[in-house]
C-alpha cells in the first residue's frame, strides 16, 4: 500500500487510542473534503474528453457514464447507473474484455444499429482478480455514413459512366475503333456501308488488328435482334470442331451428354456469327459449313432432323486464304462464300499517324485503371514507338502502355521502361529515324516534322482540327512548326 495513502488510517489509529475524538472528526472532514475534490476531478475530465466513458463492475452494473455516452447513446446516466449493462446493450465488448481478461484497442465496433464506434477497453484488476472494466467509445458514425453516400454515389457515377458510352456505343457503334488516319478510316468506312446489309463480310489483317472488334461493331450497327457469337477456329480440337460447331444428339459418341448439346451455330441462329482465323478450321468441316450456309440448316452429330438456322457470317483471318487455295488447304466455294465484302484492316506500322490518338487513349485507361497521374510523355518514347515494326500490333501496343504505366512512378513517361523488344535491331524499321546522325535530338525532330506534316496534309492544312488530332494545343503547333520548318500551304 502507498504509504501516502496509509497516512490518514495511521493517525486516525493514534487519535483513537489517545481519546482524541476532536482530532477524528477533523481528519474525517479532510478525507471527506479529498473525496469530494478527487470525485469533481474525475467527473471533469469524463465530460471533458470526447470519448463515450463506460465503466461496470465484476457484476456488469454501471458504475460511470458520462455525458458524451448519454448524448451518443440517448440514454440518461441516472437510468442506467447501478443497472445491469446487458439490459441495454448486446454484443457487448466491455464484459467480454474484463471476463477474458483482455484489453481491445481501437476496434471498429457497431454497439446497437445506426452506431458506428471505435471502441478502446479493458478490465480493471486488483490483485489479479478482474472487479470491473472500463471503456472509451469514439463516435466515427458520421465518418461511416459518409463513406457510405460518397461509395453509393461513387457506384451511381460509374453506372452513369457505362450508360453513357452504352448509349454513345449504340450511337456509334464504332466508336470503340480509335485512329482516324486514312488506312484506318477507309476499313471503318466500308464496314458502315456493309454493316446495313446482311451480306457476308471477310475481315483480313494481322494478329492484334482488331478483327474481332470490327466484327462487333458491324453486329451492333447492324440491329440484328440475335446474339453475337464469336468461333476461334484455331483453338478448336480437331477432334472436337464437328460437335462444337454443330451440336449432338443425346448419345451420339461416347462421353456424349445425355441431353445432347446445342451447337455454336445454333446459338447463333438470328444473330451474327463470327468465324475468327477460319484459315484455321480443318478441311472435312469446310464442306459441312458450306452446306450450312447454302441450306440455311444444319444436323447435330448423330442426328437426321433438319434444323433450321439463319445468321449472318463474319469470317476474319490473318493467312492469305488465296495461297491456301493454291495448295488444296482452304475450299474455293467456301472462300467464295464468304468473300462476297473484304475488308483489309491495316497494321499499325502503316497508320503512325493514329499512333498519338492510340497512346492518348491508352493511357487514360490504363493511368485510370492503376490510380496514376501522368500527364507528360517523353518525346524519345514516341520515336521508339514510332521506330518499332510492332507485330502484335494494337494489343502488344497497349501490353506496352500498360507495362509502361504501372513502371511509371512519376508524372512522366521515360523511355527507360520500354520493354527491350522496342530497341532489338529485329524490331526497328530499317533506314528508319532511329538511325539517323546526330542521335536522339535529330531522330526526334525529324519523327514530329514526319507527323505533323502528315496530319496537316490529312486535314487539308487546317491547324485547329491538326492540333486535336495530334493532341496538342494549337499554340503548341504553330511553335513546332516554326521550329522544324514546316511551311503551311494556306
Amino acid at each position: 500500500m502507498d504509504k501516502t495513502a496509509a497516512l490518514p488510517i495511521i493517525q486516525l489509529e493514534q487519535y483513537l487510542q489517545t481519546g482524541q475524538f476532536d482530532k477524528v472528526i477533523e481528519l474525517f472532514q479532510q478525507m471527506d473534503t479529498a473525496y469530494q475534490l478527487q470525485q469533481a476531478r474525475l467527473e471533469t475530465l469524463l465530460d471533458t474528453v470526447n470519448e463515450a466513458i463506460c465503466m461496470i463492475d465484476e457484476k456488469d452494473k454501471v458504475l460511470v457514464w458520462n455525458k458524451q455516452a448519454e448524448a451518443l447513446y440517448g440514454i440518461k446516466a441516472q437510468d442506467i447507473i447501478q443497472q445491469p449493462i446487458d439490459h441495454f446493450f448486446s454484443n457487448l465488448k466491455i464484459s467480454t474484455a474484463m471476463k477474458q481478461h483482455q484489453q481491445i484497442i481501437e476496434e471498429y465496433h457497431t454497439p446497437c444499429p445506426e452506431t458506428h464506434v471505435l471502441i478502446n477497453t479493458r478490465p480493471i484488476i486488483l490483485n489479479g482478480t478482474a472487479v470491473g472494466g472500463i471503456s472509451a467509445e469514439r463516435d466515427i458514425t458520421d465518418l461511416v455514413q459518409l463513406n457510405q453516400k460518397l461509395s453509393q454515389t461513387n457506384r451511381e457515377v460509374q453506372s452513369l459512366k457505362k450508360t453513357i458510352h452504352t448509349i454513345h456505343s449504340q450511337n456509334d457503334p464504332f466508336s470503340a475503333i480509335y485512329g482516324r488516319g486514312k488506312a484506318i478510316g477507309a476499313a471503318v468506312s466500308m464496314a458502315k456501308r456493309v454493316s446495313v446489309t446482311n451480306v457476308p463480310v471477310l475481315l483480313r489483317g494481322e494478329s492484334g488488328t482488331g478483327k474481332e472488334l470490327f466484327a462487333r461493331a458491324i453486329h451492333e450497327a447492324s440491329q440484328v435482334a440475335g446474339a453475337f457469337i464469336a468461333i476461334n477456329c484455331g483453338a478448336i480440337p480437331a477432334n472436337l470442331f464437328e460437335s462444337e460447331l454443330f451440336g449432338y444428339q443425346p448419345g451420339a459418341f461416347t462421353g456424349a451428354d445425355r441431353k445432347g448439346k446445342e451447337g455454336l451455330l445454333e446459338k447463333a441462329n438470328g444473330g451474327t456469327l463470327l468465324l475468327d482465323e477460319v484459315g484455321d478450321m480443318p478441311r472435312e468441316m469446310q464442306v459441312k459449313l458450306l452446306r450450312t450456309l447454302q441450306e440455311k440448316c444444319l444436323y447435330r452429330v448423330g442426328g437426321n432432323k433438319p434444323i433450321p438456322v439463319d445468321f449472318r457470317v463474319i469470317a476474319a483471318t490473318h493467312r492469305n486464304l488465296e495461297d491456301m487455295i493454291r495448295t488444296g488447304e482452304f475450299r474455293e466455294d467456301l472462300y467464295y462464300r464468304l468473300n462476297v465484302v473484304s475488308i483489309a484492316l491495316p497494321p499499325l506500322r502503316d497508320r503512325l499517324d493514329d499512333l498519338p490518338e492510340l497512346l492518348r487513349r491508352g493511357l487514360q485507361y490504363y493511368s485510370a485503371l492503376y490510380n496514376k497521374n501522368i500527364s507528360k510523355v517523353d518525346p524519345s518514347v514516341m520515336a521508339a514507338l514510332v521506330q518499332y515494326q510492332w507485330p502484335g500490333n494494337i494489343r502488344e501496343l497497349l501490353n506496352a502502355l500498360e507495362r509502361l504505366v504501372i513502371l511509371t512512378d512519376g508524372d512522366t513517361l521515360g523511355i527507360e521502361d520500354l520493354p527491350q523488344a522496342l530497341f532489338s535491331a529485329e524490331g526497328l524499321k530499317s533506314g528508319g529515324v532511329s538511325h539517323a546522325a546526330g542521335g536522339l535530338p535529330v531522330a526526334t525532330a525529324e519523327l514530329e516534322r514526319e507527323i505533323i506534316t502528315r496530319v496537316l496534309e490529312e486535314q487539308s492544312y487546317n491547324k485547329a482540327l491538326t492540333a486535336q488530332k495530334l493532341g496538342i494545343p494549337r499554340s503548341t503547333l504553330y511553335y513546332k512548326m516554326q521550329k522544324l520548318g514546316i511551311v503551311s500551304t494556306s
